[in-house]
């Protein structure tokens, strides 16, 4: 389904997304369309970044409180205990 907008833009954008439309071979509409897509994938992006770091700040502050922590050890004695 494909659906309508208007937009207002200034007159020096327009000019600007015209030409950059024409040197992209494609028409106003479809550049609109991709550039919109590059911006919502950018913004995901940096969501997911954000995301990994505070997942990482977390991480740091959990191993500041209980300290270093050596996984491979824990996981070898509790083999040997089961």
């Amino acid at each position: 389904m494909v659906t309508k907008v208007n937009v207002c833009l200034p007159d020096d954008v327009l000019r600007e997304l015209d030409q950059a439309a024409r040197e992209s071979h494609t028409s106003r509409s479809a550049f609109l369309v991709q550039a919109v897509k590059h911006y919502l994938e950018e913004k995901e992006e940096e969501r997911k970044r954000r995301e990994r770091l505070q997942a990482a700040q977390a991480i740091l502050k959990l191993a500041d409180e209980i300290g270093l922590w050596e996984g491979t050890g824990e996981v070898i004695k509790w083999r040997g205990k089961h």
